[in-house]
């Protein structure tokens, strides 16, 4: 077996098992229930089992969190749950959720005095901001910096997803981008001229396909997956410029898209003052209704988004015209590109959705109006809010009266993942009980040796070094290699020698070298007609102006190397101990 060969379900079972057993040593009765019910194999009963931070001791904390990390997002743990039909409904309701809001909204701004006061207020706040972030217009498309996103778009697989084969892909926008398509690709003439059929002096005339978006899920964790909508490589594009823009807009008002630091320091501090409190919404980038982006941007940026979003998207077989008509949609939908009623097609409810590239930053900007205009009428200072996505960190007075504005907006909170009240905070990846960090390490996928020198080397940071060793036995003991921290985890944390060459000591060097393993990156080298585009957009998109690109790297990898580094350093093991003192305790 070789360092990046995949255990099967049951070995990895069995290697989860002993090292959930190694922390019921370290833990108290909480993790040592959780332990009997994984010797048992009750996965469901341990995923469902609710911690309660108010009572429990912070080492027990630390460890039964930890055996519920080892399996709460392992994506092979047969839990009985067909987990794309699971995320299939999921989807559903969110569309009859939006349905609900976008009736509710279209119902209350032909009668305002209908609508709660209360509700009102914050909204009425809420639109002043975004006005503020934003400005009442939006900029030339000039403005915009668009760049091709990682993922697949619909003329473009995932295996082949890099920017030399979306530049020669044929051009494809949704139905509502047309009208603004022609002032689309004039501003990257280059690549308009590159899929023209025939040109003048001044102009191109090019083909350009319509196409709709496809629903598809991926991998999210033990019960579920995750919806995402496969968006026209057109509209991707200038998504991302969209969204890009946003980012930069939001951040001269102090929401930080860049860098989910702020939001963990805040939950810390929560969690030792109970001064603020964690929030986060279930399936919030799937709720985001239609009528709520009219009811707050300002109306010439809610008609370039419509322009840029895709309004249809193409079902996959998990979703039956039965389960659209077990959540109240209709069974069959208006296909606007064949003039007929097809099956497989939704017109979405939702204005935008995960793989929508000005999703993310659209969300946050509503999420953190909504906190403002709550915090604003209820005069509650505004210094302490931060909002990242979803993840959304509130002054404790505010809360109740958030919920209720959100779930008028149709937003649901995550009950499961929110904190007012207690020692206990959670946001943006970062676990605080009382002011210690108590998040454990997430075994996604399957147990290999590659997984399991990450896992080692995450315990070695954190000072857990009994789990480390215990790790540490399953590796395979033929490929082990030993080195410094700071270099990735193509190698175990660890006591190790460097090597050194008489040619090196001859030429004065002061360090030497130690080995670690990295996976070969896989790369689409075939020859495309968008080659010869590349420069122009790499200088267009300031591609490697942060960091090093290759052009032809996709995603996955191909095999492992094992490769020397060299290094200055000879006591970096040490330094890592150090760093690690007073990350748990």
């Amino acid at each position: 077996m070789n360092w990046n060969d995949s255990r099967n379900i049951q070995e990895t079972l069995v290697i989860l098992g002993t090292l959930s057993g190694e922390c019921a040593k370290l833990g108290g009765p909480v993790t040592q229930h959780l332990n009997q019910l994984v010797q048992s194999s009750r996965y469901a009963e341990l995923l469902a089992f609710v911690i309660d931070y108010s009572t429990i001791e912070t080492n027990d904390a630390v460890y039964s969190r930890q055996i519920q990390g080892f399996f709460q997002k392992l994506e092979d743990l047969n839990l009985g749950i067909d987990k794309e039909v699971a995320a299939a409904n999921r989807f559903l309701e969110s569309e009859r959720s939006c349905l609900e809001v976008n009736r509710t909204l279209v119902y209350h701004r032909r009668k305002p005095e209908k609508r709660p006061e209360r509700v009102d207020v914050v909204l009425h706040y809420a639109s002043r901001k975004i006005h503020d972030i934003l400005d009442s217009n939006p900029p030339e498309l000039s403005a915009f910096q668009p760049t091709f996103g990682p993922g697949a778009n619909t003329s473009v697989k995932g295996a082949v997803a890099c920017p030399r084969a979306k530049l020669s892909a044929p051009l494809e926008c949704s139905w509502n981008t047309l009208p603004l398509a022609s002032e689309l690709l004039s501003e990257v003439p280059r690549w308009t001229s590159l899929h023209s059929c025939s040109e003048t002096e001044k102009s191109w005339i090019t083909d350009l396909l319509m196409s709709h978006g496809k629903l598809t899920f991926v991998p999210k964790n033990a019960k579920t997956h995750r919806s995402i909508v496969i968006e026209p490589v057109l509209n991707s594009f200038f998504q991302k410029g969209v969204g890009s823009y946003m980012k930069d807009r939001l951040m001269r008002s102090g929401v930080n898209l860049y860098d989910q630091t702020l939001n963990q320091i805040k939950a810390c501090r929560g969690s030792c003052d109970n001064s603020l409190a964690t929030i986060d919404l279930s399936m919030a980038s799937d709720c985001l209704a239609s009528e709520l982006v009219h009811e707050l941007l300002p109306p010439a940026w809610t008609d370039l988004l419509i322009y840029l979003k895709t309004d249809f998207v193409w079902l996959p077989d998990s979703v039956t015209p039965s389960m659209r008509e077990k959540h109240g949609l209709s069974q069959d939908t208006w296909n606007p590109l064949t003039d007929e009623r097809v099956t497989d097609l939704l017109k979405l409810e939702k204005f935008s959705s995960m793989g929508n590239g000005f999703t993310f930053e659209l969300e946050s900007l509503i999420f953190y109006s909504l906190v403002y205009g709550t915090c604003r009428s209820m005069h509650v200072p505004v210094k302490d809010i931060s909002v990242y996505g979803d993840d959304l960190i509130v002054p404790r007075a505010a809360v109740s009266r958030l919920i209720e504005v959100l779930s008028y907006c149709g937003f649901s909170v995550n009950s499961d993942k929110s904190y007012s009240d207690g020692p206990f905070r959670e946001s943006c990846g970062a676990d605080y009980l009382n002011g210690f960090d108590i998040r454990p390490f997430y075994q996604k996928s399957l147990i290999s040796d590659r997984t399991l020198y990450s896992m080692h080397n995450w315990f070695i940071r954190h000072g857990e070094y009994q789990l480390a060793a215990a790790t540490e036995l399953f590796c395979n003991p033929d490929l082990i290699l030993r080195g410094p921290d700071g270099y990735g985890d193509g190698h175990l944390i660890g006591d190790y020698q460097l090597r050194y060459t008489r040619a090196t000591k001859r030429a004065g060097w002061g360090g030497g070298f130690f080995d670690t393993y990295a996976l070969r990156a896989r790369r689409f080298t075939k020859p495309l007609p968008g080659d010869a585009e590349l420069p122009s957009y790499s200088v267009y998109t300031r591609s490697g102006e942060s960091s090093p690109t290759d052009p032809d790297v996709v995603r996955g990898s191909k095999g492992y190397a094992k490769i020397s580094i060299y290094t200055l350093v000879t006591s970096v093991f040490q330094e890592a101990l150090k760093r690690s003192q007073g990350s748990r305790f």
